[in-house]
């Protein structure tokens, strides 16, 4: 019998009152816990109820009274399953996007090296000594290269999970960063340019 043929036996308008158990059907409807295929207000014939019972009270020996009418078949074979539909490229990118999270583990990088650059900008300021400017250039410098390569995950992050929106902030973001990337390239020129 398959789960489908078992459906019609629930107890109700005068059909019998099957229920399945570990590949087992058995026959209720003489028992007088389960009237008009109701068990108890919980369950209902005309199911499998091996997944519903496996935290029940009891075990088996319940059902050694009733007569066991058949054996539940497996469907699945029956039934034909579908392929999965082939993932595109995108799809690819999204996975590996949430699995390595690329922009937020890349953008931390420029972002601790421009406060760090300021803070030794800070002591330069205080004290003159050059040891901090060239501290300043360096992580000036890192930090710029690490904002470029940020920006790289950023703009495909922009593609594959919000499909190139123009909503204020991504379109804020974008200038921002273009901005603070053009204006690092500016200050490293700069600094070259006073060196040579």
């Amino acid at each position: 019998m398959t789960v489908s043929e078992l459906k019609s036996y629930d107890g109700k308008n005068g059909a019998r009152a099957y229920i399945a158990y570990k590949s087992i059907v058995y026959d209720v409807t003489q028992s007088s816990l389960w009237q008009a295929g109701e068990h108890q207000g919980i369950h209902s014939a005309g199911v499998d109820l091996t997944s519903a019972l496996a935290g029940a009270p009891h075990g088996d020996e319940v059902f050694k009274e009733f007569p066991v009418m058949a054996t539940l078949e497996n469907e699945e074979s029956t039934t034909k399953i579908e392929p999965p539909p082939p993932q595109d490229r995108k799809t690819h990118l999204r996975v590996f996007y949430k699995k390595y999270h690329p922009h937020p583990m890349t953008i931390h990088f420029p972002i601790a090296l421009h406060l760090f650059a300021a803070g030794f900008d800070i002591a330069f300021l205080s004290t003159f000594k050059e040891i901090y400017a060239l501290i300043v250039f360096y992580a000036l410098f890192i930090a710029t290269v690490m904002g470029f390569v940020a920006m790289i995950p950023g703009v495909l992050s922009w593609w594959i999970n919000y499909n190139l929106s123009t909503q204020r902030p991504f379109v804020v973001k974008l200038i921002v960063a273009t901005i603070t990337l053009i204006l690092g390239v500016i200050a490293i020129e700069i600094y070259l340019a006073d060196s040579i």
